[in-house]
């Protein structure tokens, strides 16, 4: 009998922790769209789980949602969108959806890449207390509008370079417009709408005909291979330096702040300062 009894022991303790582990309530979920999304809402709702639909690798352009993505967004007490870039956003029930493009009271026809600008990704976050039902952590809150407002005022030392700009995709049109960038030509003037050979044409005579190429860039997004061979083409035949951006579309976890300091440095060594 002793020896039944040293034996039971461990069993029990065994049967005791898995039933409390099976007890545990896990945490409620959230979902984001983005990894500049899932950058805000892991640091200001740190008590929840959130779950990134568009993968890297993927087009957030066309991106539609998977099986294992519909049971998430089913399970999400909110999700997180940009709201006119996501074709797959009225597919979410319009009561879990929280939008960037309507916090910020924009309309659906403006260019959706916000995040590529810290001031509108600053005014987006400055939003994110009236979200109903969410409980947030307001000191992290607190934390990552400084970073924010930090990034902002770094991001300013652009403004008095009289920086021009041609982009091979319109991802960086909130860049230029709040740092006072400049905008030459766009040669797609649509996420997924190809560049045509008239386009091509006028913007290799308008670079061309620049009479000083100094302050002058060609903007492409790093993770689109096509768009560094035509911004590579159009450099070698203007004089004109082509310098690859960061859309940070490429993550599920990391340091936005840090990526978008990665891009400033970038666009300041491409001009000299």
């Amino acid at each position: 009998m002793r020896f039944l009894k040293y034996m039971l022991l461990p069993l029990l303790g065994t049967l005791f922790l898995l039933t409390s582990c099976g007890e545990r309530k896990e945490k409620p979920l959230l979902a984001t769209s983005i990894f500049p999304l899932t950058w805000v809402v892991e640091n200001v709702y740190p008590t929840y789980r959130v779950y990134q639909l568009v993968k890297p690798g993927q087009n957030p352009h066309l991106y539609d949602l998977t099986p294992k993505d519909a049971i998430a967004v089913e399970e999400a007490k909110k999700v997180f969108l940009i709201g006119n870039l996501e074709p797959f956003a009225t597919k979410i029930p319009p009561a879990k959806r929280v939008e960037v493009i309507k916090l910020l009271n924009l309309p659906e026809s403006v260019n959706p890449h916000l995040w590529l600008s810290p001031k509108r990704w600053l005014m987006f976050a400055e939003k994110l207390p009236p979200v109903e039902d969410l409980k947030m952590d307001r000191q992290r809150w607190r934390g990552m509008i400084g970073e924010l407002q930090k990034l902002d005022n770094e991001y300013k030392k652009l403004s008095p370079l009289g920086l021009k700009v041609v982009m091979v995709h319109p991802a960086f049109v909130w860049l230029c417009r709040d740092y006072n960038i400049e905008v030459l030509a766009i040669l797609e003037p649509h996420g997924g709408v190809g560049i045509s050979p008239k386009t091509f044409t006028q913007t290799v005579e308008t670079l061309k005909n620049l009479p000083d190429k100094g302050k002058v860039l060609i903007l492409y997004a790093i993770t689109n291979p096509k768009g560094r061979e035509i911004a590579e083409k159009l450099s070698s035949l203007t004089g004109v330096k082509a310098v690859g951006l960061d859309p940070l579309v490429e993550y599920e976890r990391g340091n936005y702040t840090q990526l978008m300091g990665e891009n400033l440095k970038k666009l300041l060594k491409a001009v000299g300062e």
